[in-house]
């Protein structure tokens, strides 16, 4: 009796397992219109490439962003200009004044982050353009990705430019990329 248990049980397993390879197999097959030699052409490719290094603001279909590329060098200069101030208050022999005015231009750098930042996010939600929002001491610049179909998208980003700064309208200036 004891015999016929295990030899049931071990029958079922086994088909469990059979059934597991063939849902495997059936659903990990190559598809029909791939040839075996292009399917292991891919399989190789993607061996090859394999934990390589990829730029992340890269596009899949290889186009030239300029928007990225911009994004990418402020964001540099930034680092730089941020990591300089940081130096001057971690530096134990700067004096008093110079480190007074490295937070007020840290406190000033940040401001300055943090509205183009808002102004790029608000004119994406509000016209669906991607832009490049630069700002100055007094002056500010935003670069479209194309032009607006319509005369009130460009006094909408002129409206949030101005909310965000403290500049004037007359102050911020729209670019239409090319």
């Amino acid at each position: 009796m004891i015999l016929k248990k295990r030899q049931l049980v071990t029958a079922t397993l086994v088909l469990a397992l059979g059934a597991a390879v063939f849902v495997n197999w059936y659903y990990a097959k190559p598809h029909a219109d791939v040839s075996p030699a292009q399917a292991e052409a891919t399989v190789t490719a993607a061996a090859e490439n394999l934990g390589d290094a990829q730029y992340v603001l890269s596009d899949v279909s290889g186009k030239h962003d300029p928007f990225a590329e911009a994004r990418l060098k402020r964001e540099q200069a930034q680092d730089a200009a941020l990591e300089a101030l940081q130096d001057v208050l971690r530096d134990s022999s700067a004096t008093e004044a110079a480190t007074a005015e490295a937070s007020k231009a840290l406190a000033a750098l940040t401001g300055r982050l943090t509205a183009e930042s808002d102004i790029e996010t608000l004119v994406q939600a509000k016209t669906g353009l991607c832009c490049l929002a630069i700002l100055d001491d007094d002056s500010a610049q935003v670069l479209l990705e194309k032009t607006p179909q319509e005369k009130s998208v460009l006094l909408q980003i002129s409206e949030i430019v101005v909310q965000k700064t403290d500049l004037d309208a007359a102050d911020v200036t729209i670019i239409e990329s090319v």
